[in-house]
């Protein structure tokens, strides 16, 4: 059944969205609310639901599969079987990445050294399940995940077998392109199926092709029965000559014939990877993997005997030297029976199995329709050979691997059924990036169909700076609010927009918002930029200065002094500015009064005065040494985020290079100032070190002691 996105299963998995479909399943991505962790749901379709012995076989091989335990194999975490209300479903690893099938797709073939590091990472999946009684039975490129670290992890293990005993008449449940001789012609599979189905896929790792293709599932089924066995060497000739024996040896067309355990084939990988060139297969290849051979007398008489055994739909025995993989006794007919010439008798077999493929395809192309799902072709034989029953799954009818893909990549994954894609519409999301498909009507296709999908054009979502480092705005700052109304219009995004005046920020440009992203309910506040304003600055400020250089910095910033106070204080020294009338950091338009409050001393008498501009001077009343001034602005931070309330501690110290030694000198001492505060670095009358022409200011974070903003300036002796 369908989910909906934020649905909680069982008051524990909180579904985040859709990520694949499948023949038997929907899958997404969710939320195990108990455990914290990110997992994969695998849910039923309702058909599937309505059967009682399938759900059973299901449960039972989910289970089976949730024992395995191993790197390379997605883990099984929970198996929910909710009969009332007929939601089966199982909780997996959810692993980020994808598929080893786009793998290939994108890189192409790979070199020998990555394709066993590779296929040893998978091999090891399969050896756990195959030491646990478990065979995969649907080994292919799309059931493996490349991780983002690249880890490979086997996927579905128990799953196919479970379907394969839901359906009738031998039904093979593998991808035509990976399934073994044996589950093609019986639905029987072993550990050696899932050895020949690796065996493709290790070709088509190595070589970036399919080891069989044909314009039809049915004519690519034929050619794992019947087909010589492709050679990786011919169309990768520089491939590890140990890895195309190993490759050979997997895909040989009877189970006797291949490597019997996984565990062998592992320990062959290895051994290539030290031995490229294969020489410890010298000695232990069958005469099956050399070039083919003229059959003697006494293999023609084995023949003629072969052909009067019972008819079986198991597999014939082994005669020594006789290359069975190349022939089955179904296609041999009493006429060839005198014949000794191996030539004559490849004609014949030639001929009947051209007969034989022809009418079937005539018959599979000339149906009214053709499901996807499940397209069955009897195979007829003479009367003399065993009637077949092949029931091939061509095509998955949800099309579950073209989610996330691009138009192009889509279309090249689904070739052989002629599908055609087209876009019909883009949407906004936050989940695929933008030019992936990200939907389509959920039906089944038939071969030749055109599918019309929906692209995305992107993130819905507009993020203007990292939530966890809100005062980092420099992104932000360089965005005109031209660029981001157009993507806020585009995306029917609710706004609003207000300007001040920036020191920092040119005019037309964003200084902040309101949060850190579009997404969620609260409207979006812009402020913009103005520019700069020549008759606005910002209050410095006068606390710990004197009475002197407090109103020298007023003077520098054009603004007027007002009234002094003079309040006894124990705790600061007299003549030290102890409050001001306008907080520091406040813009004020040029000329504005600030009036401030001077430490008269613990015994000092309470008074005010009133200060005449025209008496101003910027001259220190100590007369002995060397003097500097300066008088700029330093950005504490980007600007915090809205509502935030988060502090720095700053100092101010004076830096000079004393006969090779650095000498320092406090000009204020730490205190607290709000992140985003523009601070005024106002000092009129700087004592240096006598005989010492330059220095530096350095605005200090005091609680790391690193350096936030630094200034050279240049001493002159008091005249």
């Amino acid at each position: 059944m369908m989910i909906q996105e934020g649905q909680i299963l069982d008051d524990r998995y909180e579904i985040d969205s859709l990520i694949g479909q499948g023949g038997m399943s929907f899958v997404y991505r969710a939320k195990d609310t108990k455990m914290g962790r990110a997992v994969a749901i695998k849910v039923l379709k309702e058909e599937y639901c309505e059967d009682e012995d399938f759900i059973r076989k299901f449960q039972n091989e989910a289970q089976a599969a949730a024992k395995l335990n191993h790197p390379n194999i997605v883990a099984v975490y929970d198996i929910v079987d909710n009969h009332e209300d007929k939601l089966h479903y199982i909780v997996m690893e959810l692993v980020e990445g994808i598929t080893l099938k786009t793998y290939i797709q994108r890189k192409g073939a790979m070199d020998s050294k990555e394709a066993v590091a590779l296929a040893l990472q998978v091999v090891g999946g399969i050896e756990q399940a195959h030491k646990n009684g478990i065979v995969h039975r649907d080994i292919k490129p799309q059931n493996m995940i490349v991780s983002d670290d690249g880890t490979v992890k086997v996927a579905d293990f128990g799953i196919a077998r479970a379907a394969t005993q839901q359906t009738v008449n031998t039904t093979v449940m593998g991808s035509v392109h990976y399934i073994s001789p044996e589950q093609a012609r019986s639905g029987q599979a072993d550990e050696r199926s899932d050895i020949y189905s690796f065996g493709c896929t290790l070709y088509e790792m190595l070589t970036g092709k399919v080891p069989y293709d044909g314009s039809t599932s049915v004519a690519v089924v034929f050619a794992h029965m019947e087909n010589k066995i492709p050679r990786v060497r011919d169309l990768v000739p520089d491939v590890y000559p140990a890895l195309d024996i190993a490759v050979f040896k997997c895909m040989q067309k009877r189970p006797s014939r291949r490597y019997q355990h996984i565990g062998e084939l592992r320990e062959d990988l290895q051994k290539a990877i030290k031995d490229p060139g294969g020489s410890f297969f010298e000695g232990k290849i069958p005469e099956d993997l050399d070039e083919t051979r003229v059959l003697s007398p006494a293999e023609l008489d084995d023949l003629k005997s072969m052909q009067n055994q019972s008819d079986s739909k198991t597999e014939q025995p082994h005669y020594s030297g006789i290359p069975g993989f190349l022939y089955d006794h179904n296609i041999i007919r009493d006429h060839i029976m005198l014949s000794r010439i191996i030539t004559v008798i490849c004609g014949i077999a030639i001929l009947i199995l051209v007969l034989i493929i022809g009418k079937n395809v005539v018959d599979f192309f000339t149906r009214d329709t053709t499901p996807l799902e499940t397209a069955a072709t009897t195979v007829a034989e003479t009367e003399e050979t065993t009637a077949v029953s092949i029931t091939i799954s061509a095509l998955e009818t949800r099309i579950q691997g073209i989610i996330g893909l691009t138009i192009d990549e889509a279309e090249e994954d689904l070739r052989e059924y002629n599908i055609r894609i087209l876009s019909s519409g883009a949407e906004y999301s936050d989940t695929y990036n933008e030019g992936v498909i990200i939907s389509y009507p959920d039906k089944d296709y038939a071969a030749g169909s055109t599918i019309e999908v929906t692209v995305s054009k992107g993130p819905q979502t507009i993020v203007f700076y990292n939530k966890n480092n809100p005062y980092d705005l420099s992104t932000l700052n360089e965005t005109k609010l031209q660029d981001l109304e157009t993507r806020l219009k585009e995306r029917d995004i609710p706004y609003s927009v207000t300007e001040e005046y920036s020191d920092t920020v040119p005019a037309g440009y964003v200084i902040r918002t309101n949060k850190p992203d579009s997404s969620g309910s609260e409207k979006l506040e812009i402020v913009v930029s103005r520019g700069l304003n020549a008759n606005v600055v910002n209050v410095p400020d006068l606390k710990e200065y004197s009475e002197q250089d407090a109103l020298t910095a007023l003077s520098l910033l054009e603004l007027t002094p007002g009234n002094i106070s003079y309040l006894p204080d124990n705790t600061v020294e007299e003549g030290i500015v102890t409050g001001q009338s306008i907080a520091a950091g406040t813009p004020v338009p040029k000329g504005t009064t600030i009036s401030f409050t001077v430490s008269a001393g613990p015994n000092g008498i309470a008074s005010v005065k009133s200060v005449d501009p025209q008496d101003l001077t910027t001259t220190s009343s100590d007369k002995n040494g060397w003097y500097s001034s300066i008088s700029t602005t330093v950005s504490l931070g980007s600007g915090a985020e809205p509502g935030s309330n988060e502090t720095m501690l700053v100092s101010i110290r004076l830096r000079q290079d004393v006969n090779g030694e650095e000498h320092y000198r406090t000009l204020q001492e730490a205190r607290s100032y709000a992140i985003g505060t523009e601070l005024q670095v106002v000092f009129p009358t700087i004592k240096g070190e006598e005989g010492i022409p330059s220095g530096v200011v350095e605005v200090v974070n005091a609680s790391t002691d690193t350096v936030i903003a630094s200034f050279a300036c240049a001493f002159s002796p008091e005249e």
